[in-house]
């Protein structure tokens, strides 16, 4: 231990005596650490890190599957889920479900709008989740007729309530009816599925729910029993699906469960992000780590006498590697210890980057810091990677000639095993850094292909906002439809609005309901065609949109509550169902209007983009607002002249002028709708970082490059002044120094080329409308990489063309 305090001290003395030395090292690795470290970080809280429920690993969520083109899994449906229920006790303690909502709380100064939760009375038992005051839900306040009670959240009891222990048993005006807060919520408490939910209010099934097994709205959660797997559970549950599907096969035909360990439910989407995020920045580490022991290498050829003196005073080998591995883990700590501070800021920013529609449905980002698992991952990458660099260096210091080195003093390149050895590091420093800008080229050139997907519709200029009336006031009488014409006159009258419609969805929001439709006087091809999406929109939703009609017509004053129903399809649904045959000379029919007659196809008009850009274009289904049930919850949609933004407040002022009580919330310009999807966010976020992390060892690599060729350069510098004197031209001496950082460059590029077409194959999942081998990328790259080597080799080669050989013959 003495000894290895002595050499310790011996390290940090070196150190300092090399200030210049030791920064370039030290910030070069804290790059490669702190990257790493930051990445670690959203693992640990991702991936790693239990989910906040009692017993976390025994929570599944349950989908049920679907054998169609365009659907995979959906909800289930209320008699799927009691059936669930009711044949399901083997294998689990408990079913509970859910559903995502949004109230209108009243009360205040101003109604608000707050994101809430509808769950059955034992959802927090299953989740093992006790409140931090008050109680749960109990049996029975999930029925009709039973008064109405609420769970808050931390957030909203400590913003709403002023923290008051008392507010427990208080109302709270929901929607325009009264609820009881029972209890609150443990402040650590989140559900991912749901965002930023700070309502939870008992589950009441809609009455025309209950009886409909066609009907999918209705999501669930699930505890298995001490000792059942999640295969023995699958298995059980596949039993209950068949057994569905042999009483119901006309909604239920090739449907199965799936079961997803909660955790998975949560992060399953992000896992292979983080993943390749945690390669890229392990490859930075890499490269930096190069780029040190090239440093080291070119220091131990300095110090050579030293070493020989060393080894003449009966230093064995051994010690020798140990003294010299002390000093690079003295210096990967240092590293280290900066890569901290780095990480502390880069997980900050990795966080601030983040939509905040996305954070929402990530909470445990919300949760990242610097804790005791991450310090241990920082230690032991910093240990390795201080022997990772100081091996290399070591063993080639190890077997230093003695005579040698005491002969010329120290001077001299240290060998020809030095020498290809640097030259070994700088060919794979090379071929890491194109990995790293192959797998950002891709991820970019992917992202501009989805950006490039035309969605249906224009989108600049275009408002978006959200409005749902309560069901207290507005349910009966045509009222919801007289608000929303009211609505519609006033937007429509403000300056810089062009055109204002109203729309149940919002496309690209990734929102909306499906249906199985059926072509009236054919057999049923629902194991053909599978699901629509429905969106019940205003006659003028069209041209607001700019979506062409393409045969037959628009929504208009014809479509009225007493008329015929009518509907439109869009091109693919077209397509599908009736290619070939004219669509407004059929009508279709759905399992929810049984015994009305059906509804005719009056138009169809050109596919948008429902869910997200990079999707397949689905068939959609669009409903006349006048006509059919009251519609709630819609969108606004607005043409403007002017930025869409500016015009938000008055929006909820003409809203507020016709009823007080009705906010408008969610308003986003389409830009920014397609900016917050998570679509985008999926391809945008790695791109930019991978694009980061690729520059970083870009510009690593050129460093690198350059040393070596600069360093190599001063090595020959005798040899370089009597190919002067003996004739040789500056141009012969360029060349000379040229092809040699040239042939480091090429081979790494040759060697990078076939690491990225093995590694890039991993994220292939990533990519859209690009082939994980795609040419253009590769060569794109490939000349980039090769260019900026060159750049780096033309300094020191200039350099070396200025050697004035009279002068370096006297030196030598």
């Amino acid at each position: 231990m003495r000894t290895l305090l002595q050499d310790i001290r011996y390290g940090v003395r070196g150190l300092l005596r090399r200030p210049g030395f030791a920064a370039v090292a030290v910030v070069t690795l804290a790059l490669g650490i702190g990257a790493n470290t930051a990445i670690f970080t959203v693992i640990d809280a991702a991936l790693l890190r239990s989910l906040p429920y009692a017993e976390p690993e025994r929570l599944v969520h349950l989908w049920e599957t679907k054998q169609s083109r365009d659907f995979d899994r959906r909800e289930a449906s209320y008699p799927d889920f009691q059936d669930w229920r009711r044949e399901s006790s083997e294998v689990f303690e408990g079913l509970a479900g859910y559903v995502g909502a949004n109230f209108t709380l009243t009360g205040g100064e101003s109604s608000e709008r707050v994101r809430g939760v509808a769950v059955t009375a034992d959802f927090f038992d299953v989740l093992g989740v006790r409140p931090a005051l008050g109680r749960a839900f109990q049996k029975g306040e999930d029925v009709s007729g039973a008064e109405r009670a609420a769970v808050v959240s931390h957030g909203f009891w400590q913003r709403r309530m002023g923290s008051d222990p008392r507010a427990v048993g208080g109302r709270v005006t929901l929607d325009g009816a009264a609820v009881t807060v029972v209890g609150v919520l443990p402040a650590g408490f989140h559900f991912a599925n749901v965002g930023d939910a700070e309502l939870w209010v008992a589950l009441v099934p809609p009455q025309q729910a209950v009886g409909r097994r066609y009907m999918h709205w209705i999501n669930v959660v699930g505890r298995l029993k001490e000792g059942v797997t999640v295969e023995r559970a699958r298995e059980q549950m596949g039993a209950v699906a068949r057994r569905i599907e042999a009483d119901d096969p006309g909604s239920h035909a090739g449907t199965g469960i799936r079961l997803v360990p909660l955790q998975e439910e949560f992060v399953g989407g992000v896992r292979t992000m983080l993943f390749v995020l945690l390669g890229a920045v392990g490859l930075v580490l890499l490269i930096a780590c190069v780029n040190v022991a090239n440093l080291l290498l070119a220091r131990s050829t300095a110090r050579r006498k030293e070493i020989a003196v060393r080894v003449a005073l009966g230093a064995g080998r051994w010690r020798l590697m140990r003294q010299l591995l002390t000093e690079s883990v003295v210096l990967s700590a240092a590293g280290g210890a900066a890569g901290l501070v780095l990480a502390l800021w880069g997980v900050e920013l990795l966080v601030a980057v983040v939509p905040a529609a996305q954070l929402a449905q990530m909470p445990y980002l919300r949760q990242l810091s610097l804790n005791p698992s991450v310090l241990l991952f920082t230690c032991a990458v910093s240990l390795m990677t201080g022997l990772l660099f100081g091996l290399a260096p070591a063993l080639d210091a190890s077997r230093t000639d003695l005579r040698g080195a005491m002969q010329d003093g120290g001077r001299g390149s240290g060998g020809r095993r030095a020498r290809v050895m640097r030259d070994l590091l700088v060919v794979s420093e090379v071929a890491l850094s194109l990995v790293l800008l192959v797998g950002a080229g891709l991820l970019l050139k992917s992202l501009s292909r989805m950006f490039a997907v035309d969605p249906g519709f224009r989108t600049e200029n275009l408002l978006t906002t959200k409005l749902t009336l309560p069901a207290s006031r507005y349910a009966a009488d045509n009222k919801a439809n007289v608000f929303h014409e009211e609505l519609m006159r006033r937007v429509s009258a403000l300056p810089g609005v062009s055109g204002a419609a109203l729309v149940s969805n919002v496309p690209l929001s990734g929102e909306g309901g499906t249906a199985t439709p059926q072509i009236v006087g054919r057999p049923a091809a629902e194991h053909d065609f599978g699901e629509s999406h429905m969106r019940v929109v205003s006659p003028n939703y069209f041209g607001v949109m700019g979506i062409p009609v393409l045969n037959g017509r628009a929504f208009d004053e014809r479509d009225r509550a007493d008329s015929p129903a009518v509907l439109i399809v869009n091109q693919t649904f077209a397509d599908r169902l009736l290619a070939g045959e004219d669509p407004t000379r059929h009508s279709v029919a759905f399992k929810f209007t049984e015994g009305q007659p059906p509804l005719r196809i009056v138009g169809v008009v050109g596919d948008e983009k429902v869910t997200s850009l990079d999707a397949r274009t689905t068939p959609v289904i669009y409903f006349p607002l006048s006509q059919g049930g009251p519609n709630l919850t819609m969108n606004v949609v607005a043409r403007t002249s002017v930025p869409p933004e500016t015009l938000v407040n008055a929006f909820r002022a003409e809203a507020r002028a016709i009823d007080p009580e009705v906010p408008l919330f969610a308003a986003r310009s389409m830009e920014q709708v397609i900016a917050d999807s998570r679509a985008t966010f999926m391809r945008r976020y790695p791109t930019y970082l991978l694009g980061v992390f690729a520059a970083v060892a870009l510009l690593l690599s050129v460093v690198g490059i350059y040393g070596v060729v600069s360093y190599s350069v001063a090595q020959r510098t005798r040899e370089i002044a009597i190919r002067v004197a003996l004739g040789a031209r500056g141009s012969d001496v360029l060349r000379l120094v040229l092809k040699q950082g040239m042939l480091l460059a090429l081979g790494g590029v040759a060697l990078g080329v076939v690491g990225s077409l093995a590694l890039t194959r991993l994220m292939a999942g990533m990519l859209f409308g690009v082939s994980a081998a795609d040419p253009a990328t590769y060569a794109a790259v490939s000349l980039l990489l090769a260019a900026v080597a060159l750049v780096a080799c033309l300094v020191p080669a200039r350099r070396a063309t200025k050697v004035d050989p009279m002068n370096a013959l006297r030196y030598e």
